[in-house]
């Protein structure tokens, strides 16, 4: 029976390849799309997955709640803490600090490099996480002071093998260290990323107080917790441990500590702003966006793959007739249906397989991923998940035409009886909800990709085309007058200015008072140490007072700009004069607020704008030099950039990137979601479209006849193309004022994520309405003019 079965359906799909062609494709759309948006999700899901204690791994967090500043989230501590935390409370059982300090100038024998990532950690690190240790033994290798383990990458570097290196000597920024181990390449779902660890003894062997400093947040703290340990109850804890150590009975109205699992770090942290080491930091309210679109396509897919095979189980009513009047019960109808379902379903689910090995590689270059087939290849629990979902799909769509159609008395379908004037509401409300969540999907993509572009193209106070931005040491912070005046000598450099800190990022933020006539007040605003010529190279406008001048003696270290935002704070009309400076200038000694800066966002546009204080202070040094070109000539620029460098700074090797990549980079998140929105649209209309093509192909022929009926008496193609889509139309528009609600709130939820956001236009709804409303009918329109045009004597012979 099932051999019969399989035989007469693969016989069915032959004879009605577009109608098959279209269902199978069409899921197959669908299930590529649950597959890809799979591994999208597990890809930002196993973040951090591959340590061993991941669950008992927490991060030390902190709000902070200063007079003159935004309460802020950081993933920021100080050294004090860590040591501490462990000695005060049993539920930790160790900790690790990383303090990360960025590229250093390694050198071996002949051999110099500039390593990207390095930073100092605790001797506990490669025993709280669980980085691959390919040399070297992991409990001890990072416990005596100058000790250094490298990445193979780096190691491989300067020495045939990573267990080569064991044993050697490396000389970092001058100072010498030993090889006590090689780790793997720290891996791409790694939140932390280096390239060597230095022991944090190294810091503390010459300077104990270090592990009991306080007051300055400046590296991260992770903990390890027991097993069972009650969080909350820890947490409630740390109140007066902050008073215990500091001594002061007022630090809880600064400071407030909490433990971040590891798990969420990647995911959950789009509110924590001084968040330095989080690598492709992702905001995890998209994962459940995400989620829902996939459900969605596979909802269009599924309710397209269902609709057709309804719409077409009635051209089989003769069929179903004769097998009934010879004895076929409903059992075997059934059987027929849900087997020639069932093969569809899984064509469907084969061809997805195909079509996502061929995409992803594609998608992979679009948002930045590296993900792959294989994995669902491997997984035989997702695999058999896959193949599931499409079975299921076509058993489910063959219960409807199997009940329908045998239902019917088996006479009255041979005379071609009691079918006439039925109408499937089943049908109608599975095109309603088929074009709804297209509707929704245009939609959703309309506003994401406007979001998008505003944040693109909001004017957030300064320039960042053209801006090259290198690293500084102390050799090219002695020389960087030299360096600068050199460098203008270009006519291929437009700007030359220097910054302790990097636009983009949230400054850091240290104490600030202003003598407000009646008492000096403390502030704890962003601070940044800058150039002369800093605003006007960045194009920062002034709204009061003046920039900072070279020419004036007291403009180095005592001559202040505040930005509008910390004006307003302040709640003076005229802030500019007043005396200022630093938390440890003596109250005699304090310098002068000069002007206030219209605001700009040196943050993403995610934050709010924060109160900002700039100096110039070359004393302390600067960190980046910013230098910038002409856009025409951006190789010679460069080049020239070079050779001046090469001359001034022999001892450090010029690295540069581009200040409009860096915001790039803070915007991925968004652009990714933006992308795969827009596919997902895109695969969701067309899904919508096929399904209403092999709809109307059906509806068409069933209506041959009184097309050519309505011919002869006189009617013209217009009003054929407008009688047979009616009937659809009214369907898209009920699908419209249904979903637009329910796609306005969730739209408007997400935008609660920007500091900076655009207003939902209600003309984006319409337009996406339109969109679908116009695909639609070109869709349906194919079939009724190509039964329109025919012949009516041929029309009309029609059976």
């Amino acid at each position: 029976m099932l051999r019969n079965y399989i035989i007469i359906s693969l016989r069915n799909i032959r004879k009605h390849k577009l109608y098959s062609f279209i269902n199978i494709l069409s899921l197959a759309l669908g299930l590529t799309a649950c597959m890809v948006i799979y591994l999208f999700i597990s890809d930002e899901l196993n973040f951090d997955g591959f340590h061993e204690n991941k669950s008992e791994i927490y991060r030390l967090n902190e709000v902070q709640s200063f007079t003159g500043t935004n309460v802020q989230h950081v993933a920021l501590s100080m050294p004090g803490m860590g040591p501490s935390l462990q000695v005060d409370f049993p539920e930790i059982l160790q900790y690790t600090r990383f303090w990360g300090r960025g590229k250093q100038l390694y050198k071996f024998t002949e051999k110099e490099l500039l390593v990207e990532k390095t930073a100092y950690v605790d001797s506990t690190f490669l025993d709280l996480f669980s980085f691959t240790l390919l040399a070297g033994d992991r409990i001890t290798a990072l416990s005596s002071p100058n000790s250094i383990v490298l990445t193979q990458k780096v190691s491989l570097l300067f020495f045939q093998s990573p267990a080569a290196a064991i044993g050697q000597s490396i000389v970092v920024n001058e100072d010498l260290y030993k090889i006590t181990g090689v780790v793997a390449d720290t891996p791409e779902n790694s939140h932390l990323q280096f390239d060597a660890l230095i022991s944090m003894s190294t810091v503390y062997s010459d300077n104990p107080e270090f592990n009991d400093r306080w007051g300055s947040n400046f590296l991260v703290t992770y903990v390890e917790l027991v097993s069972d340990a009650d969080l909350e109850n820890l947490e409630a804890g740390f109140p007066d441990y902050l008073v215990r150590h500091t001594g002061n009975e007022e630090v809880n109205d600064y400071y407030k500590l909490y433990l971040q699992p590891l798990a969420e770090v990647h995911l959950g942290s789009m509110t924590v702003e001084h968040d330095y080491h989080n690598y492709r930091k992702f905001d995890g309210s998209y994962i459940n966006v995400f989620t829902i679109i996939g459900f969605f396509i596979l909802l269009i897919a599924s309710v397209n793959f269902m609709n057709l095979a309804t719409a077409k189980a009635s051209y089989r009513l003769k069929e179903v007739g004769v097998r009934k009047s010879v004895g076929a019960g409903k059992s075997q109808l059934f059987g027929q249906f849900a087997v020639e379902s069932l093969l569809l379903g899984l064509f469907s689910y084969l061809l997805a397989l195909i079509l996502a090995a061929v995409f992803i590689p594609v998608l992979n270059n679009l948002i930045g991923r590296s993900l792959s087939i294989m994995y669902i290849l491997q997984d035989v629990n997702v695999l058999v998940l896959g193949l599931s979902v499409a079975l299921s799909l076509g058993f489910l769509s063959s219960i409807y035409p199997a009940v329908y159609l045998s239902s019917f008395r088996p006479a009255a379908i041979l005379k071609g009886g009691e079918t006439k004037g039925k109408k499937s509401i089943f049908r109608s409300t599975l095109v309603i909800i088929q074009f709804g969540l297209a509707i929704a999907m245009i939609v959703s993509t309309l506003v994401v990709t406007q979001q998008l572009r505003f944040m693109q193209q909001t004017d957030i106070g300064f320039k960042t085309d053209q801006m090259v931005l290198i690293d500084m040491n102390n050799t090219a912070n002695e020389a960087f007058t030299t360096l600068k005046s050199e460098l203008l000598k270009s006519s291929n450099i437009q700007g030359v200015t220097a910054s302790g800190q990097r636009l983009g990022n949230n400054f850091h933020q240290w104490g600030f008072k202003i003598n407000m006539d009646t008492a000096v007040t403390d502030y704890t605003p962003s601070n940044v140490n800058v150039d002369f010529d800093y605003l006007d190279v960045y194009g920062i406008k002034m709204k009061e007072g003046r920039s900072f001048d070279e020419s004036i003696p007291t403009d180095n270290g005592l001559a202040f700009i505040i930005n509008e935002t910390f004006a307003n704070d302040l709640n003076l009309d005229e802030p500019v004069g007043l005396s200022a400076g630093h938390s440890w200038y003596h109250n005699d000694s304090l310098g002068q607020i000069i002007g206030v800066a219209a605001d700009f966002n040196f943050n993403s546009l995610h934050y709010k704008i924060n109160t900002l204080a700039m100096v110039v202070h070359p004393e302390w040094g600067y960190d980046e030099l910013s230098v910038k070109i002409n856009g025409q000539n951006t190789e010679a620029a460069l080049a020239d950039i070079k050779a001046v460098w090469d001359e001034l700074v022999p001892d450090w090797p010029m690295q540069y990137s581009f200040l409009d990549s860096h915001f790039e980079e803070l915007y991925r998140s968004d652009r990714q979601m933006t992308s795969v929105v827009t596919i997902m649209a895109i695969l969701a209309i067309l899904i919508a479209c096929m399904g209403l093509f092999g709809l109307s192909s059906i509806t068409t022929e069933r209506r041959t006849k009184e097309i050519g009926i309505r011919k002869v008496l006189g009617a013209s193609l217009l009003d054929i193309v407008t009688n047979s889509s009616r009937a659809f139309a009214l369907l898209i528009l009920i699908a419209f004022v249904i979903v637009s609600p329910f796609t306005f709130i969730l739209l408007q939820s997400w935008l609660t994520g920007f500091a900076y956001k655009i207003s939902i236009n209600p003309w984006l709804f319409i337009a996406g309405c339109f969109m679908a409303f116009v695909i639609a009918m070109a869709t349906i329109s194919y079939h009724t003019i190509k039964s329109a045009v025919k012949n009516p004597v041929n029309t009309l012979r029609y059976e």
